[in-house]
C-alpha cells in the first residue's frame, strides 16, 4: 500500500468519521489497513443507532494538550467509555484470517470488560523469568481437609496461571483469553480477610491490586495459608522479598509512591531517602515506582513527570560521594524550573503554530521549517533545566556506580483518576525494541512515542537490577528461540530434543501439549479462511 493511500485512510476515518489516530492506526495495522474491514469491525462493535462520528469531541486516546485542556469538563462516564472503545473494539470481532500472530511480536491479552489492569499485571509478571520460573514449577501438594477447600482455589489459580504463561509463550496468535484464569483469581482472592466484592465491570487501581495478587502468589509459593503476614517480611516467599520489596531502615514497602510535585524520580528520592535519612538497606531485583497524579479535588494531573532510563542508586544506600553529587545537583538546579516552564509555554507555542500551518491546504515551506527550527532549539534549551536535565546528574552518578537500573516496563494510564484504561510500554532487551500492549494489540513503538506519551501519561515505572537484566535478557532471547522453533515444528515440538530451552522444558507436559494442539486447531480454521478468501 502506498504512503499516500494510507494517508488517505486515516484522514477519512480522523476528519470524517472523528476516530483519533492511535486508534485508527491500531485498527489498520491489524486489518491491513482494508478500510471497508475497518469499517465493519467498528460497526459491529457499536450498536446500530450509535453515532459513529461521535468520538471526535470526547475520545481521551491520543490528544492533544490543547485537546486535554478543552476536554477536562468530561464527566468519569464519558471518559471511561473512549477508553474501553480504544481498548476493546477489536477484540471480539477480529477474523480467524486476521488472529494469526506476527514473528517476533508477543502475545496480547483479551480485554473481558474493564479488565485492562489485570491484563498488564499479566504481562509484567510474564516479563521477570524468576517469577515464572516459580509459578510453572509449582506442583499441587496433599492436602488434609479442613484445608481442602482453601487448596483448591490455590491449586487451581497456580494451573490457570500456568496456561496463561504457556500460551504467553508458544500461542499462534495474536491474544489470547483469560477468562478461567480470572474467575480462578477471583474466586481464590475472595478468601482474603476483608475482601471487597468487585464485580468484572468495576474498576481497580492497578498499584493497589498489584500488592493483592501478589499476595495471592506468595501465598501458593510458600504454602502459608493461616498466618498473617509479620511485621518484618511482607511475603513469606524468599525470592518474591529479593525480587520485589524494598527495605529500608524504617520500613519495607513494595513500591514507592511518587508525587506528581516532585517532577522527577532524583529529586523524589532526594526527599525520600537524603532528607529523611530513610537509607535503603537492601534495593529489590525489581524496583516499582507509582506516581501520583491527583490534586486536592481527586481529579487527574497530566503534568510532565521525567524519569532518566538509567537510574544510579548507589546514594540511595549511602554512598556518601554520590549523595554529595545528587544534593549539589538539586541545590544548583532547581531554581532553574520557572526558566524551564517559560521555554515549555514558548515551545508548546510553537507546536500549535506548526500545526496549524501544517493543516493548511497549502503553506510556505520556508516558513514552516523556521518555525520547527525555532521549536527544537526551546526543546533543546529545556533539557538543560530542572526537571528534564535529570541527565546531567547521571553523569555524575555512573562514574563507579555499583547499583545501576534500567527501566523495563511504564505502565500508562488514560482518563480520570476513578475510571479509565490502562496499558502497557514494555522494553526488550533482546530484540532493543520498545512494545505497546494494549489488551489484545500488542505494537512496537518507538523510544520517542513512549517517552512523550509516558510523560503526561505514565502511572508506574518498572526499573530492574543488571543482575535481573541479564537474567530478562537471556529469557527475552529464550522466548525468541521458542518462538521459532514452536512455528517450524508444530506438532513435533516436544518429540525434539528442547534441553536448551530451559523456559519450554518447564512448561508442564500436559499443558504443553494442549496449547500447542491448540495451536494446530486454529492453523487448521486459518488455512481453511485463507482458501475461502
Amino acid at each position: 500500500m502506498s504512503i499516500q493511500t494510507k494517508k488517505e485512510i486515516i484522514d477519512y476515518f480522523v476528519q470524517d468519521l472523528g476516530w483519533a489516530r492511535n486508534q485508527v492506526e491500531d485498527l489498520g495495522f491489524q486489518c491491513q489497513w482494508n478500510k471497508n474491514k475497518m469499517l465493519e469491525i467498528y460497526k459491529n462493535f457499536y450498536p446500530s443507532d450509535q453515532n459513529l462520528g461521535g468520538l471526535n469531541s470526547q475520545n481521551q486516546f491520543a490528544l492533544s494538550e490543547q485537546e486535554v485542556i478543552n476536554q477536562f469538563g468530561n464527566d468519569d462516564q464519558d471518559q471511561l467509555q473512549q477508553a474501553l472503545i480504544a481498548s476493546q473494539c477489536l477484540q471480539d470481532n477480529t477474523p480467524i484470517i486476521d488472529r494469526k500472530k506476527y514473528d517476533d511480536y508477543p502475545v496480547g491479552i483479551q480485554n473481558l470488560g474493564n479488565t485492562c489492569y489485570f491484563n498488564c499485571l499479566l504481562q509484567i509478571i510474564f516479563y521477570n523469568p524468576n517469577l515464572v520460573q516459580q509459578i510453572l514449577q509449582y506442583k499441587i501438594a496433599e492436602t488434609n481437609q479442613t484445608q481442602e477447600n482453601l487448596k483448591q482455589l490455590s491449586d487451581n489459580f497456580m494451573t490457570q496461571f500456568q496456561y496463561v504463561i504457556a500460551k504467553q509463550m508458544l500461542w499462534n496468535q495474536k491474544y489470547l483469553k483469560p477468562s478461567e484464569f480470572y474467575e480462578a483469581t477471583t474466586k481464590f482472592e475472595m478468601i482474603k480477610p476483608n475482601y471487597k466484592v468487585v464485580s468484572i465491570q468495576e474498576y481497580r487501581d492497578l498499584s493497589e491490586y498489584l500488592t493483592s495478587f501478589m499476595e495471592l502468589i506468595d501465598q501458593c509459593l510458600s504454602k502459608n495459608f493461616n498466618k498473617l503476614n509479620d511485621q518484618i517480611n511482607i511475603f513469606y516467599s524468599e525470592e518474591l522479598e529479593k525480587q520485589y520489596i524494598i527495605k529500608q531502615e524504617k520500613q519495607h514497602q513494595l513500591q514507592f509512591h511518587v508525587g506528581i510535585q516532585h517532577k522527577q524520580i532524583y529529586h523524589f528520592l532526594y526527599k525520600e531517602i537524603i532528607e529523611n535519612k530513610n537509607y535503603i538497606k537492601e534495593l529489590p531485583h525489581n524496583l516499582i515506582f507509582v506516581i501520583s497524579r491527583t490534586d486536592n479535588f481527586n481529579k487527574k494531573i497530566e503534568d510532565d513527570f521525567y524519569f532518566p532510563q538509567d537510574l544510579y542508586l548507589d546514594f540511595v544506600l549511602g554512598n556518601q560521594q554520590a549523595i554529595q553529587h545528587v544534593q549539589n545537583y538539586i541545590n544548583q538546579q532547581l531554581n532553574t524550573q520557572n526558566l524551564y516552564q517559560q521555554l515549555k509555554k514558548q515551545a508548546d507555542a510553537f507546536e500549535r503554530v506548526v500545526n496549524y500551518y501544517e493543516s493548511l491546504p497549502t503553506f510556505d515551506t520556508f516558513i514552516l521549517n523556521s518555525l520547527k527550527l525555532e521549536q527544537k532549539l526551546k526543546i533543546q534549551e529545556m533539557k538543560q533545566q530542572f526537571p528534564s536535565n535529570y541527565h546531567l546528574l547521571n553523569q555524575e552518578l555512573q562514574q563507579g556506580s555499583k547499583n545501576l537500573y534500567k527501566l523495563a516496563q511504564i505502565v500508562a494510564h488514560k482518563g480520570s483518576i476513578s475510571q479509565g484504561h490502562y496499558y502497557l510500554y514494555q522494553y526488550n532487551f533482546h530484540l532493543k525494541k520498545w512494545f505497546k500492549y494494549n489488551d489484545s494489540t500488542v505494537l512496537m513503538q518507538t523510544e520517542q512515542e513512549i517517552i512523550a506519551d509516558s510523560l503526561k501519561q505514565g502511572n508506574i515505572l518498572i526499573y530492574i537490577s543488571q543482575e535481573q537484566k541479564k537474567k530478562v535478557e537471556y529469557y527475552q532471547k529464550q522466548l525468541h528461540e521458542i518462538d521459532i522453533i514452536r512455528k517450524s515444528r508444530g506438532l513435533e515440538l516436544l518429540n525434539h530434543n528442547n534441553i536448551q530451552y530451559d523456559f519450554l522444558q518447564k512448561i508442564p507436559i500436559k499443558i504443553c501439549k494442549e496449547v500447542i494442539a491448540s495451536n494446530e486447531k486454529f492453523l487448521d480454521q486459518y488455512k481453511e479462511a485463507i482458501k475461502i478468501k
